[in-house]
């Protein structure tokens, strides 16, 4: 885990203010003062501020259905509101596992637990993310062709694992993805290079873990037992539309 990210973890700051102390000096990593925000720091290390040891909190584990208009994020100013905005206070110091836009809906975990967040998140173990996009326009099994092998993208190549249509009429279209990868808008600007505008777009599935029957905004404080299904393999063939 990052050094920053470590601190503001344990002593409930932002990360922002986090940095800024690292950076003045004012944090230990391991008896010596490190100024680099960014270093790799493990569980096992000792972080001292103002004089006090940083222990590790409670790990809390969190399942919520973001609504529409929800900003992804600790704090942003700009934002009307953000995620940590839907949370009652006991839940202060954990951070959104991975991106779901602003105008995306669904399943969001939200964790203290940096090392399962690096499991989640980081590309070398493909954990799937699957998502329900209702787009303008009629997508054809070439459509599913491009996204499978890759569409070149404002200098990125951007791809699905999995796409099936699931509905087709009226000039709109209804498809299951899932992707093991997440950069900026990815799903939304696989479709606009095809051609197609996303109208919805809800992840249903991280890994084994489904989204619950929860109402949009409803979260549920769970224990690691449940969300560890999102570590879990998958099994495509279930038929679940």
């Amino acid at each position: 885990m990052r050094f920053n990210l470590f601190v503001a973890q344990r002593s409930g700051l932002s990360r922002r203010k986090a940095d800024a102390l690292i950076q003045e000096g004012k944090v230990k990593l391991n008896g010596k003062v490190v100024i680099t925000p960014f270093l790799q720091v493990a569980d096992s290390d000792t972080v001292e501020f103002e004089g006090e040891t940083l222990k590790a909190q409670k790990k809390i584990y969190i399942i919520f259905n973001k609504p529409k208009g929800v900003t992804t994020t600790l704090s942003d100013k700009f934002a009307e509101k953000t995620v940590l905005d839907c949370l009652p206070p006991e839940f202060k110091g954990v951070f959104p596992v991975g991106r779901l836009d602003k105008d995306s809906k669904g399943l969001l975990i939200l964790t203290n637990d940096g090392d399962f967040c690096h499991r989640l998140t980081h590309p070398k173990f493909e954990v799937e993310k699957e998502y329900l996009a209702d787009v303008m326009g009629n997508v054809t099994a070439d459509d599913c062709r491009k996204a499978l092998h890759g569409i070149e993208d404002e200098g990125d190549i951007l791809k699905v694992k999995r796409i099936k249509l699931l509905k087709n009429e009226n000039g709109a279209s209804v498809c299951a993805v899932t992707v093991c990868e997440g950069k900026k808008r990815h799903i939304r600007r696989i479709f606009r290079a095809l051609g197609h505008m996303v109208c919805d777009l809800k992840r249903v599935r991280i890994g084994a873990l489904m989204l619950s029957k929860m109402k949009a905004g409803e979260y549920m404080d769970v224990g690691f037992t449940t969300v560890s299904k999102a570590l879990k393999k998958f099994n495509p063939v279930k038929k679940r539309y």
